[in-house]
């Protein structure tokens, strides 16, 4: 047998097989290809369906965080505005209460002669009660004293003085503690 088989069509004939053949070749592949796509895009399915449910999914917690970040923001600015208000609250109140540094201004402008100030403590009026004031220091005699404590009862913001007797116990260099009560707002 021979390798070469010997065709006796007419060379048209010939041509027209040929182009049936291509023709069916075209056919089975474009089927083909169709198959193979229609194939995949089956099998994609699952994928799109898990993407949707995802971005569901994360659209409704997105929205549940804006939802609790508004309601935080909300309640932060409730916290400042509460805080705004007691702050306004107490600026008010501190205009008519009477301030540590006025009282001490006015007691450090009395005339001491002899009569040295060591340390203040400060106590502002609350409500009904008095303020208290307490006034130390060293004078030199118990007769400087004395006219210190008669001077700081004089005061108009003060409604009492009290100074242990205890002070008069040395005659020279006597520690003192005046303690003073009253609206103490000169």
């Amino acid at each position: 047998m021979y390798r070469e088989l010997t065709n006796l069509l007419p060379h048209s004939r010939i041509a027209a097989l040929r182009r049936d053949y291509f023709l069916r070749l075209g056919t089975v592949a474009v089927l083909a290809l169709v198959a193979l796509v229609g194939t995949h895009g089956v099998l994609l399915i699952p994928s799109y369906v898990f993407i949707e449910q995802q971005t569901m999914a994360r659209e409704m917690t997105l929205a549940a965080l804006e939802a609790t970040l508004a309601t935080d923001e909300e309640r932060e600015a409730d916290v400042r505005l509460s805080a705004l208000r007691d702050d306004t609250v107490y600026l008010a109140r501190l205009e008519s209460v009477s301030t540590a540094s006025a009282a001490i201004r006015a007691i450090l402008a009395l005339p001491r002669p002899g009569v040295q100030l060591t340390s203040f403590t400060f106590e502002p009026p609350a409500g009904e009660k008095e303020g208290r004031m307490t006034v130390a220091g060293m004078a030199d005699t118990r007769n400087t004293l004395r006219r210190y404590s008669l001077e700081l009862s004089a005061l108009p913001f003060v409604t009492s003085t009290d100074l242990p007797i205890s002070a008069y116990a040395k005659e020279r260099d006597i520690p003192f503690s005046i303690a003073l009560t009253g609206p103490l707002r000169p």
